[in-house]
Protein backbone atom coordinates (compact mmCIF):
# COMPACT_ATOMS: atom_id res chain seq x y z
CA UNK A 1 0.00 0.00 0.00
CA UNK A 2 1.92 3.10 -1.02
CA UNK A 3 1.98 6.09 1.34
CA UNK A 4 1.47 9.60 -0.12
CA UNK A 5 3.04 11.88 2.66
CA UNK A 6 0.69 14.84 4.03
CA UNK A 7 2.60 18.01 3.16
CA UNK A 8 1.47 20.77 6.24
CA UNK A 9 -0.94 23.56 4.63
CA UNK A 10 0.66 26.97 5.44
CA UNK A 11 -2.51 29.09 4.40
CA UNK A 12 -4.73 26.93 7.00
CA UNK A 13 -2.53 28.65 9.58
CA UNK A 14 -3.73 31.92 8.57
CA UNK A 15 -6.66 33.97 9.53
CA UNK A 16 -10.15 32.34 7.98
CA UNK A 17 -13.18 32.18 8.37
CA UNK A 18 -15.83 30.07 6.41
CA UNK A 19 -13.10 28.48 4.53
CA UNK A 20 -12.12 31.73 3.74
CA UNK A 21 -8.83 33.51 4.17
CA UNK A 22 -9.40 36.71 6.44
CA UNK A 23 -6.26 38.47 5.79
CA UNK A 24 -5.20 41.83 4.46
CA UNK A 25 -1.91 42.39 4.63
CA UNK A 26 1.65 40.66 4.47
CA UNK A 27 2.06 39.57 8.54
CA UNK A 28 5.09 39.78 10.14
CA UNK A 29 7.23 39.09 13.67
CA UNK A 30 7.03 41.80 16.25
CA UNK A 31 10.18 40.33 17.50
CA UNK A 32 12.89 41.22 15.29
CA UNK A 33 15.46 38.02 15.78
CA UNK A 34 12.52 36.02 14.85
CA UNK A 35 11.72 37.92 11.86
CA UNK A 36 15.84 37.89 11.28
CA UNK A 37 15.41 33.74 11.48
CA UNK A 38 11.74 33.65 9.07
CA UNK A 39 14.03 35.80 6.64
CA UNK A 40 16.85 33.64 6.75
CA UNK A 41 14.79 30.00 6.25
CA UNK A 42 12.81 31.44 3.27
CA UNK A 43 15.75 33.16 1.70
CA UNK A 44 17.78 29.05 2.33
CA UNK A 45 14.11 27.56 0.75
CA UNK A 46 14.05 30.19 -1.92
CA UNK A 47 17.10 28.86 -3.26
CA UNK A 48 16.53 25.78 -3.24
CA UNK A 49 13.68 25.79 -5.23
CA UNK A 50 15.68 28.03 -7.38
CA UNK A 51 17.92 25.19 -7.97
CA UNK A 52 14.84 22.82 -8.31
CA UNK A 53 14.08 25.49 -11.29
CA UNK A 54 17.49 25.05 -13.13
CA UNK A 55 17.80 28.77 -12.07
CA UNK A 56 21.55 28.68 -11.21
CA UNK A 57 23.95 29.00 -14.01
CA UNK A 58 27.83 28.39 -12.64
CA UNK A 59 28.34 31.41 -10.03
CA UNK A 60 25.68 33.36 -11.43
CA UNK A 61 22.79 34.72 -9.20
CA UNK A 62 21.91 36.28 -6.04
CA UNK A 63 19.34 36.86 -3.68
CA UNK A 64 19.57 38.95 -0.43
CA UNK A 65 17.24 39.78 1.88
CA UNK A 66 17.36 42.95 4.23
CA UNK A 67 18.18 42.21 8.07
CA UNK A 68 15.43 43.52 10.29
CA UNK A 69 18.04 44.31 13.32
CA UNK A 70 20.47 46.01 11.12
CA UNK A 71 18.17 47.35 8.52
CA UNK A 72 21.19 48.36 6.24
CA UNK A 73 22.74 44.93 6.51
CA UNK A 74 21.20 42.25 4.05
CA UNK A 75 21.43 38.06 4.06
CA UNK A 76 23.31 36.40 0.81
CA UNK A 77 23.82 33.31 -0.30
CA UNK A 78 28.28 32.38 -0.39
CA UNK A 79 30.06 32.08 -3.37
CA UNK A 80 30.33 28.74 -4.73
CA UNK A 81 27.80 26.72 -2.78
CA UNK A 82 25.40 25.40 -4.95
CA UNK A 83 21.66 26.62 -4.46
CA UNK A 84 20.89 22.80 -3.66
CA UNK A 85 22.87 23.04 -0.73
CA UNK A 86 22.13 26.37 0.54
CA UNK A 87 21.48 25.83 4.28
CA UNK A 88 20.44 28.66 6.42
CA UNK A 89 23.86 28.49 8.34
CA UNK A 90 25.51 28.81 5.04
CA UNK A 91 24.03 32.40 4.17
CA UNK A 92 26.38 35.61 5.14
CA UNK A 93 25.49 39.06 6.40
CA UNK A 94 26.92 41.69 4.49
CA UNK A 95 27.37 45.72 5.62
CA UNK A 96 27.10 48.89 3.58
CA UNK A 97 30.99 48.43 3.05
CA UNK A 98 30.64 45.14 1.35
CA UNK A 99 32.17 43.58 4.68
CA UNK A 100 30.86 40.29 5.92
CA UNK A 101 30.11 40.62 9.47
CA UNK A 102 28.25 37.28 10.59
CA UNK A 103 28.76 34.15 8.69
CA UNK A 104 31.53 31.87 7.07
CA UNK A 105 32.45 31.71 3.43
CA UNK A 106 33.40 33.88 -0.23
CA UNK A 107 31.19 36.92 -0.40
CA UNK A 108 29.62 36.98 -4.34
CA UNK A 109 30.42 40.28 -5.12
CA UNK A 110 28.95 40.70 -8.54
CA UNK A 111 26.57 43.10 -7.86
CA UNK A 112 26.90 44.29 -3.69
CA UNK A 113 26.10 48.20 -4.51
CA UNK A 114 23.21 47.28 -6.49
CA UNK A 115 21.53 45.32 -3.66
CA UNK A 116 22.74 48.44 -0.82
CA UNK A 117 21.47 51.24 -4.05
CA UNK A 118 18.27 49.36 -3.88
CA UNK A 119 17.54 48.79 -0.44
CA UNK A 120 18.77 53.08 0.19
CA UNK A 121 16.56 53.86 -2.30
CA UNK A 122 13.42 51.74 -1.33
CA UNK A 123 13.15 51.32 2.67
CA UNK A 124 9.96 48.91 1.88
CA UNK A 125 12.13 46.31 -0.13
CA UNK A 126 12.88 43.63 1.86
CA UNK A 127 13.72 40.37 -0.88
CA UNK A 128 15.90 41.71 -3.73
CA UNK A 129 16.40 38.81 -6.15
CA UNK A 130 18.28 38.46 -9.34
CA UNK A 131 19.17 35.08 -10.86
CA UNK A 132 20.40 33.51 -14.61
CA UNK A 133 16.49 32.03 -15.24
CA UNK A 134 16.81 30.74 -19.33
CA UNK A 135 13.48 32.46 -20.69
CA UNK A 136 13.92 35.63 -18.45
CA UNK A 137 17.74 36.65 -19.48
CA UNK A 138 16.66 35.63 -23.26
CA UNK A 139 13.63 38.19 -23.33
CA UNK A 140 15.35 40.78 -21.87
CA UNK A 141 17.70 40.79 -25.17
CA UNK A 142 14.43 41.86 -26.81
CA UNK A 143 14.69 45.26 -24.79
CA UNK A 144 10.42 44.93 -24.35
CA UNK A 145 8.19 44.60 -21.28
CA UNK A 146 5.79 42.27 -20.64
CA UNK A 147 2.00 42.43 -22.59
CA UNK A 148 -0.80 41.86 -20.36
CA UNK A 149 -1.35 38.12 -22.78
CA UNK A 150 -1.99 35.68 -20.15
CA UNK A 151 -2.93 36.68 -16.71
CA UNK A 152 -0.17 35.50 -14.93
CA UNK A 153 1.53 38.36 -17.37
CA UNK A 154 -1.26 40.59 -15.29
CA UNK A 155 0.89 40.64 -12.39
CA UNK A 156 3.32 42.67 -13.64
CA UNK A 157 1.79 45.39 -15.79
CA UNK A 158 2.27 49.18 -14.33
CA UNK A 159 4.83 47.16 -12.47
CA UNK A 160 7.96 46.28 -14.47
CA UNK A 161 10.74 48.33 -16.11
CA UNK A 162 13.68 48.14 -18.46
CA UNK A 163 17.60 49.01 -17.17
CA UNK A 164 19.49 49.63 -20.42
CA UNK A 165 22.88 50.13 -19.48
CA UNK A 166 24.33 50.26 -23.49
CA UNK A 167 22.28 53.77 -22.95
CA UNK A 168 25.36 54.80 -20.49
CA UNK A 169 28.04 54.56 -23.45
CA UNK A 170 30.52 57.60 -24.10
CA UNK A 171 32.77 58.61 -26.81
CA UNK A 172 35.24 56.69 -24.62
CA UNK A 173 33.06 53.58 -24.47
CA UNK A 174 30.95 51.63 -21.79
CA UNK A 175 31.15 53.07 -18.32
CA UNK A 176 32.34 49.79 -16.46
CA UNK A 177 34.92 51.58 -14.47
CA UNK A 178 32.18 54.19 -12.96
CA UNK A 179 29.89 52.15 -10.76
CA UNK A 180 28.66 55.06 -8.80
CA UNK A 181 27.07 56.20 -12.42
CA UNK A 182 25.97 52.32 -13.36
CA UNK A 183 24.42 52.26 -9.87
CA UNK A 184 22.82 54.95 -10.08
CA UNK A 185 21.03 54.75 -13.46
CA UNK A 186 19.99 51.09 -12.59
CA UNK A 187 18.63 52.10 -9.30
CA UNK A 188 16.92 55.02 -11.38
CA UNK A 189 15.22 52.58 -13.65
CA UNK A 190 13.85 50.36 -11.00
CA UNK A 191 12.30 53.26 -9.75
CA UNK A 192 9.04 51.75 -7.55
CA UNK A 193 8.56 48.55 -10.00
CA UNK A 194 8.88 45.19 -8.21
CA UNK A 195 10.21 43.90 -12.38
CA UNK A 196 13.20 45.02 -13.97
CA UNK A 197 14.48 44.00 -16.98
CA UNK A 198 18.47 44.60 -17.00
CA UNK A 199 18.53 44.12 -21.33
CA UNK A 200 20.86 41.87 -22.68
CA UNK A 201 21.44 39.94 -19.20
CA UNK A 202 18.57 39.38 -17.29
CA UNK A 203 15.62 39.68 -14.71
CA UNK A 204 15.21 41.65 -11.05
CA UNK A 205 12.57 41.24 -8.47
CA UNK A 206 12.12 43.17 -5.45
CA UNK A 207 9.31 42.67 -2.96
CA UNK A 208 8.57 43.96 0.73
CA UNK A 209 8.85 40.35 1.87
CA UNK A 210 11.91 37.51 0.94
CA UNK A 211 8.48 35.51 -0.19
CA UNK A 212 7.28 38.15 -2.60
CA UNK A 213 10.36 39.26 -4.26
CA UNK A 214 11.50 34.91 -5.04
CA UNK A 215 7.43 33.83 -6.47
CA UNK A 216 8.16 37.49 -8.35
CA UNK A 217 10.98 35.66 -9.92
CA UNK A 218 9.64 32.54 -10.23
CA UNK A 219 6.26 34.07 -11.71
CA UNK A 220 8.82 36.33 -14.51
CA UNK A 221 10.66 33.43 -15.28
CA UNK A 222 7.14 31.81 -16.71
CA UNK A 223 5.46 34.34 -17.74
CA UNK A 224 9.06 35.07 -20.19
CA UNK A 225 8.70 31.41 -20.94
CA UNK A 226 4.71 32.05 -22.34
CA UNK A 227 5.85 35.64 -24.20
CA UNK A 228 8.64 33.43 -25.90
CA UNK A 229 6.35 30.82 -26.86
CA UNK A 230 3.64 33.00 -28.11
CA UNK A 231 5.79 34.97 -30.23
CA UNK A 232 7.07 31.84 -31.81
CA UNK A 233 4.12 30.57 -32.85
CA UNK A 234 1.83 33.64 -34.16
CA UNK A 235 1.47 37.33 -32.94
CA UNK A 236 -0.48 37.32 -29.65
CA UNK A 237 -3.22 39.44 -28.93
CA UNK A 238 -3.11 42.10 -26.85
CA UNK A 239 -6.08 43.11 -24.98
CA UNK A 240 -6.27 46.71 -23.35
CA UNK A 241 -5.14 47.05 -19.63
CA UNK A 242 -7.85 46.29 -17.01
CA UNK A 243 -7.72 49.42 -14.81
CA UNK A 244 -8.46 47.01 -11.89
CA UNK A 245 -5.12 44.76 -13.01
CA UNK A 246 -2.50 48.35 -12.59
CA UNK A 247 -4.15 49.08 -8.96
CA UNK A 248 -3.52 47.75 -5.37
CA UNK A 249 -0.12 47.84 -5.03
CA UNK A 250 -0.67 46.38 -1.19
CA UNK A 251 -2.78 43.46 -2.85
CA UNK A 252 -0.05 42.50 -5.43
CA UNK A 253 2.13 41.99 -2.29
CA UNK A 254 -0.18 39.49 -0.53
CA UNK A 255 -1.10 37.90 -4.02
CA UNK A 256 2.90 37.22 -3.73
CA UNK A 257 3.95 36.37 -0.56
CA UNK A 258 0.65 33.99 -0.57
CA UNK A 259 1.65 31.99 -3.63
CA UNK A 260 4.90 31.39 -2.23
CA UNK A 261 3.64 29.60 0.91
CA UNK A 262 2.33 25.68 -1.02
CA UNK A 263 6.43 25.99 -2.88
CA UNK A 264 7.73 26.72 1.25
CA UNK A 265 5.42 23.63 1.95
CA UNK A 266 6.40 21.59 -0.56
CA UNK A 267 10.28 22.51 0.20
CA UNK A 268 10.55 21.97 3.60
CA UNK A 269 8.77 18.73 3.43
CA UNK A 270 11.17 17.29 0.70
CA UNK A 271 14.25 18.94 2.16
CA UNK A 272 13.76 19.85 5.78
CA UNK A 273 17.85 20.30 5.81
CA UNK A 274 17.81 23.09 4.84
CA UNK A 275 16.52 24.68 8.00
CA UNK A 276 19.96 23.66 9.79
Amino acid sequence: MSHTPAYSNSLLKLPHANNRLQLEAVPRHQDPLQERLHRKQRLAASYRLFARYGFEVGLAGHFTARDPVEPEHYWINPLGVPFSQITVSHLLRVNRQGQVVEGEGLLNTSALELHDGIQQARPEVVGIAHLHGFHGRTWSALGQLFDPITAESGAFIEDQAIFRRHDLRTPEGLLDNDRDRVTAAFVDSFAGNNLLFWQNHGVWTTGESVESAAWRFILAEDVARSHLLARAAGVPVVPPVDPLTAQGRARGELFAWLNFQPLWDEIIALQPDLLA
